[in-house]
């Protein structure tokens, strides 16, 4: 091959090597390294990652879009406008019956039975304790619960019980929303993740996108070697 062919060929495949392995390095390097790396004292320039440097900030704009465009009080409206009653009911009952929201119930009925217990007075304490009523309610407790539960579920089957529900929660949206802060819930949840898990669900997810990039840069590099080759054979 002579050196002209050569001066024609290289550059294309050259332009489209370097810009395919660009690519690659700088959609690496949105997640990696995961840490800053300091060199006698210095942060090393693009460390850590542009997602976990600005892990923080990402997590309060998402958050900040989910309270603005996902969870508002319109959505939920629209939403509960269009629930089955029964589903809405049947969906309570399944939370309730839940084995942690069971347990959680649990323990707060022990907590709320040991301050019962001690806003008695000294004789009616004497009294509980001497016929061992706070240790049996204590040990009853999951069953009082379960018993609790079948009562919310059979007040649930009412229609007129299902309607004024959905009508309380309507109402009280906005409050409902306000008290949970659903930018820092989400904001928080994001921050709580572990960046390997998030880049591994980026990238199990944008993985065919992320061939196309690859490809369009080692395309645009062949084409931008071959208009420079072309160049420099024109100016001979």
């Amino acid at each position: 091959m002579n050196t002209e062919v050569l001066l024609f060929v290289v550059p294309p495949i050259a332009g489209a090597i370097i810009a395919y392995i660009t690519n690659v390095i700088a959609i690496r390097m949105l997640f990696r390294p995961l840490k800053e790396i300091r060199v006698f004292g210095m942060r090393v320039p693009f460390t850590p990652g542009v997602l976990p440097r600005q892990r923080e900030k990402l997590a309060q704009s998402i958050g900040a879009m989910v309270e603005r465009e996902l969870i508002t009080a319109e959505v939920l409206r629209n939403r509960l406008s269009n629930i089955d009653i029964n589903g809405f009911s049947d969906l309570i009952t399944d939370f309730l019956r839940r084995d942690d929201i069971k347990k959680e119930l649990e323990s707060k009925g022990r907590i709320l039975l040991r301050d019962v217990f001690f806003k008695l007075n000294s004789l009616q304490r004497l009294f509980l304790s001497a016929g061992q009523y706070d240790q049996t309610l204590d040990e009853k407790m999951p069953e009082i619960i379960n018993e609790l539960i079948a009562s919310v579920e059979k007040l649930l089957k009412e229609d007129r019980v299902k309607r004024k529900l959905l009508m309380t929660v309507d109402g009280q949206i906005e409050n409902i929303l306000a008290s949970i802060d659903v930018k820092k819930l989400v904001s928080d949840r994001i921050n709580s993740l572990d960046m390997l898990r998030v880049e591994r669900i980026i990238l199990d997810v944008m993985t065919d996108q992320f061939k196309w990039i690859y490809f369009f840069g080692g395309a645009l590099g062949f084409l931008i070697g071959l208009f420079q080759a072309t160049f420099t054979f024109l100016l001979r």
